[in-house]
């Protein structure tokens, strides 16, 4: 068995009649023209046309945190009125309500459906915990 270097290929060997009509390519049209491939012809894979998100979730979840707020201040009036049952009702129903909303609060702001409405969410279902409320104004509110 005898080793031998490969040998290169040749190029092809083009009569003068076939050159004018061969393009620069060697595939028998121009290079500018487009070969029909479709895939490398559009836009490129980074423009995508989506429809523009929803901001209903974040500006449902920021009412939900209104209204729990607005429970919260409920129950500190029944708590001032002296009736404690229905006031710690009311207080265990928004300490429950706020962690739900706060939690899909978050999401909103996670899958920017109402992005800004899902971070005010977020900040008022914070407000609305009892305890939080209760610290708040125990800090802030002077005892005379």
């Amino acid at each position: 068995m005898v080793d031998r270097e490969p040998v290169p290929a040749r190029e092809p060997e083009w009569s003068d009649d076939e050159l004018p009509t061969r393009g620069r390519d060697g595939g028998g049209s121009a290079a500018s023209q487009s070969d029909g491939l479709q895939v490398f012809d559009g836009p490129g894979h980074d423009v995508v046309d989506r429809p523009p998100r929803s901001r209903r979730l974040g500006v449902v979840t920021f009412v939900l945190a209104t209204v729990l707020l607005a429970l919260d201040g409920l129950a500190l009036g029944l708590l001032a009125a002296d009736a404690v049952s229905p006031a710690a009702v009311l207080a265990l129903v928004t300490l429950l309500a706020s962690i739900v909303v706060g939690v899909v609060g978050l999401m909103a702001v996670v899958m920017r459906r109402g992005r800004w409405w899902g971070v005010a969410a977020v900040v008022l279902s914070s407000l609305s915990n009892p305890f939080v409320l209760v610290w708040l104004i125990g800090r802030f509110v002077s005892t005379v």
